[in-house]
């Protein structure tokens, strides 16, 4: 009854901000939001008017769309899995066989299909039509639906049609989507010209005021034990970064003194890769661990400039640590923790180490498929001719020019190298040696401090052929604190749910690993 949650949840922010003293309550909605939207405001909530973008009229045809984009995914990424399978007790029936659809990781179960496919908009009623205004966006070149607008129109509700421009432009990876600022001014606009009750509307007869809530956290039951979530904040060199502090209650004080502290995966906000950060806090504060799930600067929630982050590259830098460790400065002050545990998906995982590297207070580090632990152009160009090679050596000539025609930035970098000598074989093998070194000795330096580590990679990660041909593969009982596994996946990003599963089984246990080795230090001086 998912869709019945959802529309709740809509007509309970209704409500709230109606509690507040707002006059007039504006919905946005984009595509499923639009849907969930028209159908709280049918079922009575709060809500005044609406702005709906590339919102169809019927769910059916927003599931067909979900359908094709699952399709795409699992030809361009899932496709490269053939062969590899999910190990004993994680295996499950294919998401078809059960009628569910995994779109991108996300998960639509057969139930919540069927409720989407049957939603109708035009068969929603429109409470006090008259009084109500509508703004209907369209979808870059497509018009709105024009069997929304039908609706509406002859509902007595004020319809006003705009262009959508932008929107394409928007629905991409986070970190090259662009603001559609168009949009926003002629929404804003719409607003503005609306912001007082239409010309004989009863203002007064609006509905009965809603106390707001006396809280600004949220109490949840995780099984049998009592969380609290509340949002935090906190100042990192003259902007505001935010995120959600996730405690136990009925078990507070089970680990005094130790926290998690789980970082954004690239552009992606808090919430993490398929939601596993919100999901690793709730069932960690159910066991007695806090965590601290928050957005870096200019992503998600936090302040700062979004355009930051369009350039290659741009995520892998050891500056982030800074944030990170300001992180640990706020919940310290705060008399939350004192000793961190930092988890990390690619950059995430990256900025973790970092951190580590140069804060004692880390006592582990959960890096989910770690990019590197020292980044540079010039070793991501090695491991572009070495791959190269590698494919060239069993003859996928397809392979290597596929990826040279959809990735040019990957052949420029192997290019400029070329030209200043850095792929020759006597500097390359100078600049491999140099990159093994300092990673030998980050390894021994969280080791010598009992930093426990977790490094769980996917079949296709670089890294671990970095381990492979530097020899570091042969030596890792050296550092008995560091785990190394291998998900048995070629996907970066953990999207079927087996590969779900294994990253929670393995980030529990790093947890337990990690308590078990804090609980035996000796309390310092």
């Amino acid at each position: 009854q998912r869709l019945a949650t959802w529309t709740e949840a809509v007509d309970a922010a209704a409500g709230l901000l109606q509690g507040q003293g707002c006059q007039r309550v504006v919905a946005i909605g984009i595509g499923i939001g639009g849907l969930v939207a028209c159908r709280a405001l049918a079922r009575g909530a709060a809500i005044d008017d609406l702005a709906l973008w590339s919102v169809p009229s019927r769910g059916s045809r927003l599931v067909r769309e979900m359908r094709a984009f699952a399709r795409i995914i699992e030809a361009e990424v899932i496709g490269v899995d053939r062969g590899s399978e999910a190990p004993p007790g994680l295996d499950e029936p294919a998401a078809s066989d059960r009628g569910d659809l995994n779109v991108a990781g996300f998960v639509l179960t057969a139930e919540m299909i069927a409720e989407l496919e049957s939603l109708d908009l035009a068969e929603l009623a429109v409470p006090d039509a008259s009084r109500r205004r509508i703004l209907l966006l369209g979808r870059d070149s497509a018009p709105p639906d024009p069997q929304i607008r039908e609706h509406y129109e002859r509902s007595g509700a004020a319809v006003t049609i705009a262009d959508g421009p932008g929107y394409g432009a928007m629905m991409v990876d986070p970190q090259f989507a662009e603001i559609p600022r168009q949009v926003f001014a002629s929404s804003i606009a719409w607003l503005a010209d609306g912001s007082g009750a239409r010309p004989g509307a009863d203002v007064g007869a609006v509905r009965p005021r809603i106390p707001a809530p006396a809280s600004d956290g949220i109490e949840l039951t995780v099984g049998d034990a009592l969380i609290r979530e509340t949002p935090f904040e906190f100042e990192y060199e003259g902007v505001v970064l935010s995120g959600v502090l996730t405690e136990p209650v009925s078990n507070a004080g089970a680990h005094g003194g130790f926290c998690a502290v789980l970082l954004n995966a690239g552009a992606v906000r808090r919430i993490g890769i398929q939601r596993i950060w919100v999901e690793v806090a709730r069932r960690w504060a159910a066991r007695g661990v806090p965590s601290l799930r928050f957005d870096v600067v200019g992503v998600g929630d936090s302040d700062g400039e979004e355009l930051l982050y369009r350039d290659r590259g741009a995520f892998q830098r050891s500056e982030f640590a800074d944030q990170v460790r300001a992180a640990f400065d706020e919940l310290e002050r705060r008399g939350v923790a004192d000793r961190f545990l930092v988890g990390g998906v690619c950059s995430g995982a990256y900025w973790g180490v970092h951190s580590g590297l140069v804060d004692d207070r880390v006592s582990g580090l959960l890096l989910l498929n770690l990019l590197a632990f020292f980044w540079s152009p010039e070793l991501g160009a090695l491991r572009d001719a070495r791959r190269a090679r590698a494919l060239l050596q069993q003859r996928e000539v397809g392979t290597v020019l596929r990826i040279l025609a959809t990735d040019r930035w990957r052949m420029t970098r192997m290019l400029l190298l070329k030209l200043r000598g850095g792929l020759a074989p006597g500097r390359s093998d100078e600049s491999q040696a140099r990159l093994r070194s300092a990673v030998v000795a980050a390894l021994d330096q969280m080791r010598d401090r009992g930093v426990e580590v977790l490094l769980l990679l996917s079949l296709a990660e670089p890294l671990f052929d970095d381990f492979v041909a530097d020899g570091l593969i042969d030596r890792l009982a050296e550092w008995p604190n560091l785990h190394l596994d291998q998900i048995p996946t070629n996907d970066h990003l953990f999207r079927p749910r087996w590969s779900q599963r294994y990253v929670h089984d393995a980030l529990d246990e790093a947890l337990a690993r990690t308590l078990a080795k804090s609980s035996k230090r000796p309390a310092a001086d």
